[in-house]
């Protein structure tokens, strides 16, 4: 579970891959300004404000996720024979969990220096970006991180994430695989409904 919490943390707390218009380059561009406004929000925190500098970085990033693809991705093939109310169950659980698992720890990294790279991974005819990033704390080793993208509108939206080459849909995926398996999909919704409830 630390390598899930340590994804979750780092990928949501750095997080604002978002806008890029129509070439590589602008998305590399994009996602350094908005690294740079997720940091300096972050920063605003003093120790009597940190639930609400937490919100409002919650708020700005947030738009930039595609949660409902990420979720079909870590469920796999049960997916699909979800009804429509368990895929928008699952979904809403999930990107719950997610900002429960990191919003408790993201104000570790206001201090961090995020490097975007200028090497974009291009794939499927331009269909799909990745964004290369390097994290660093103070006195910490680089943490590499990948932004996995996809053109929405004006803006790309992030729809995996992985850390040191560990992919956060493929983690979840095996965690979720076990879940269904012995319970069911709404097995796994009344489990992550739990654990956005307190449980463990």
């Amino acid at each position: 579970m630390k390598k899930t919490s340590l994804i979750s943390a780092l990928s949501i707390g750095v997080l604002s891959i978002g806008l890029a218009v129509a070439a590589p380059a602008d998305a590399v561009s994009q996602v350094r300004e908005n690294s740079v406004q997720v940091l300096s929000i972050l920063k605003e925190a003093n120790g009597n404000n940190d639930a609400a500098v937490r919100r409002k970085a919650e708020n700005y990033a947030l738009p930039y996720f595609d949660f409902q693809r990420m979720t079909a991705l870590a469920v796999g093939n049960p997916w699909r024979e979800a009804t429509a109310e368990q895929k928008k169950a699952l979904s809403q659980e999930f990107q719950s969990l997610l900002i429960r698992t990191y919003s408790g720890t993201m104000l570790k990294f206001k201090n961090s220096a995020v490097t975007v790279k200028d090497n974009p991974v291009v794939n499927r005819g331009g269909k799909e970006i990745v964004v290369r990033t390097e994290i660093t704390q103070p006195g910490g080793k680089p943490v590499n991180m990948d932004f996995t993208t996809y053109q929405s509108g004006s803006k790309y939206r992030v729809y995996n994430v992985a850390i040191e080459g560990a992919s956060l849909v493929t983690v979840y995926r095996n965690q979720f695989g076990e879940t269904i398996k012995n319970k069911g999909i709404d097995g796994l919704i009344a489990e992550l409904k739990a654990k956005n409830n307190g449980g463990k």
